[in-house]
C-alpha cells in the first residue's frame, strides 16, 4: 500500500521578525510613522494565523497517526476501522474550521497593508519609496503564494474526508484506496510547493522591510 506523504507540518511557514523600533533623529511623521504603524499592524494581525499553524500542524500528526493505525488492520478489525476512521474525519473537520480562521488572519492583515501601501506611495525621498516597493512586492508575492496554498489545502482536506469515507467500505479495493491516496499526494505536493515560496518571500520582505527602516531612519532593535 501506497504511503501517505507529510503535509504542512515539517515545512517552516515564514514567520514576521519581531522588531521593536525607536526613532532617531528627525524622520518625517508622515508618511514614514504612517507607513511604520501600518506594517506593524500587519505583523500583529498575523498572529493568529501563526497560531493556527501550530493547531494544524498538531491536528495533521494526530490526523496521520490515525491513518497509520487504520492501515495496519484488516477486515476482522472492521469495527475498529471504521472507530478510526470517523476520528480521523472528525479530525478533517477541525482543520477545516481552523483553515478558515488562518484565512481570517490573513486576510486582515491583507487589508492593512493596503494602507501602508498609499502611505508608502505619499513619501517623497526616492531611494525611501524604492525601499518601501521592494518590501510591498515581497508582500504581494507571499499573498499570492498564501493563497494558492489555501486553495490546495481545502481541495486536499476534501479528498482526505472521501479517503476516510472509502476506509470504512467493506467492499473497497486496495486498487480504488491507491488511487485516492494518489489523487490526496498529488494536491499536498502542491500545498508544500506553495508554503516553500511563501517562506521564500516572507524572508525576502522580513529583509526588505529591515532595510526600508533602516534607510528611514529607525534604530532596528530585533528582539
Amino acid at each position: 500500500m501506497k504511503d501517505r506523504i507529510k503535509r504542512r507540518h515539517g515545512v517552516k511557514i515564514g514567520a514576521f521578525c519581531a522588531l521593536s523600533l525607536l526613532l532617531t533623529g528627525c524622520v518625517g511623521q508622515d508618511p514614514l510613522d504612517s507607513l511604520h504603524d501600518s506594517l506593524e499592524k500587519v505583523a500583529d494581525l498575523e498572529k493568529p494565523f501563526q497560531e493556527e499553524q501550530k493547531t494544524l500542524e498538531e491536528l495533521e500528526k494526530k490526523e496521520h497517526a490515525l491513518y497509520n493505525d487504520v492501515i495496519k488492520l484488516n477486515m476482522d478489525d472492521y469495527k475498529k476501522i471504521v472507530s478510526l476512521s470517523n476520528e480521523a474525519l472528525e479530525n478533517v473537520n477541525k482543520r477545516e474550521e481552523h483553515l478558515k480562521l488562518e484565512n481570517e488572519s490573513i486576510e486582515k492583515s491583507e487589508s492593512e497593508f493596503e494602507e501602508a501601501k498609499k502611505s508608502a506611495e505619499t513619501i517623497k525621498d526616492r531611494h525611501i519609496k524604492k525601499k518601501a516597493e521592494t518590501a510591498a512586492d515581497h508582500m504581494e508575492k507571499r499573498y499570492a503564494a498564501y493563497s494558492s496554498m489555501s486553495e490546495e489545502y481545502e481541495k486536499a482536506i476534501k479528498l482526505d474526508k472521501k479517503l476516510y469515507k472509502l476506509l470504512k467500505d467493506k467492499d473497497l479495493t486496495l486498487d480504488k484506496l491507491e488511487q485516492q491516496i494518489e489523487k490526496a499526494n498529488a494536491s499536498y505536493k502542491k500545498v508544500l510547493k506553495q508554503s516553500g515560496e511563501f517562506d521564500v518571500q516572507t524572508e525576502k520582505y522580513n529583509k526588505a522591510r529591515e532595510d526600508l527602516y533602516d534607510a528611514a531612519g529607525y534604530h532596528i532593535k530585533k528582539s
